[in-house]
């Protein structure tokens, strides 16, 4: 599997599932030459959850341009006293980058969102981007931020004693460039939170929970101003003819905009919620 993305994600955690198998747990990306930020975050996100039941995940990469991708894009960093890495890195080298941090524009480095705090000078950069890299109007950048930072509040406001990952890498040039921001955490679930509210349909599947978060007004809490963030996005994310992934427990749905269609598919289990969004450039 030479890509590592939204997309192959579930196939490369299908070949020895962690969340399904006993014993000890190996993320072999040997063969792997690239990662996307989807990736990113849930395998940070699945490195934390096993690490919170007790067990110490394996991270196996060679090759020395993903590798060097991995320390610049502070995904070592974020693991740091989580997993092992092999062949390991002798410390310092695990965050020398650090100091680089936030220095472009266009990358959003694997950050950790344990509260609102840290998400001010994220929505910033975002903003940014999309206004002056990718030409949207202010308005529309900041409807995108605003769904950002809803899916990135979810990740502490619906779980306890869980965390949060955000990335953001932009590709490409001109009218052929595209941003892909990733949200990833390893709390309860959609099926879960939503289960919590009793006018919400009793024991959904990972797919039907999916279906109905994505409903205004859809949440754990019985008021109807929340349970607007995914419903916002989608939303958002037809405007501007995007694409997005939701992934959650053992269902997946992803929705291409220029077509307005979904699809709705059984995954490998996993705990947590993680979403990708795909923007396209405005530029002509």
């Amino acid at each position: 599997m030479a890509k590592l993305d939204a997309r192959t994600f579930d196939d490369f955690l299908r070949r020895d599932n962690p969340f399904v198998t006993a014993g000890p747990c190996v993320f072999d990306l040997r063969g792997v030459t690239f990662v996307s930020p989807a990736a990113l975050v849930q395998l940070t996100a699945a490195c934390h959850a096993i690490h919170q039941r007790g067990q110490t995940p394996v991270i196996a990469i060679e090759d020395s341009s993903v590798r060097s991708y991995l320390l610049r894009a502070a995904f070592f960093s974020a693991l740091e006293g989580v997993a092992d890495i092999q062949p390991s890195l002798v410390k310092p080298w695990n965050r020398i980058y650090d100091h680089m941090r936030g220095s472009n524009p266009m990358l959003i480095e694997v950050t950790k969102i344990e509260s609102g705090a840290a998400l001010p000078s994220l929505l910033d950069q975002v903003v940014d981007v999309l206004r002056f890299r990718l030409k949207y109007r202010k308005n529309d950048a900041f409807d995108v931020a605003t769904a950002v930072s809803e899916l990135s509040q979810n990740t502490f406001d619906h779980n306890q004693n869980t965390c949060g990952f955000l990335a953001m890498q932009v590709y490409g040039k001109g009218a052929k460039r595209f941003l892909e921001i990733a949200v990833a955490d390893h709390g309860c679930g959609l099926a879960a939170t939503l289960g919590r509210n009793p006018k919400n349909p009793r024991a959904l599947s990972d797919v039907e929970a999916i279906k109905e978060a994505i409903k205004p007004g859809v949440s754990e809490h019985d008021d109807p101003t929340r349970g607007t963030g995914l419903y916002h996005l989608l939303e958002i994310t037809y405007k501007h003819e995007g694409s997005v992934q939701i992934r959650s427990g053992s269902g997946i749905a992803r929705y291409r905009m220029d077509r307005k269609m979904g699809w709705y598919l059984s995954v490998p289990p996993m705990p947590g919620v993680q979403v990708a969004l795909t923007l396209p450039s405005k530029a002509a």
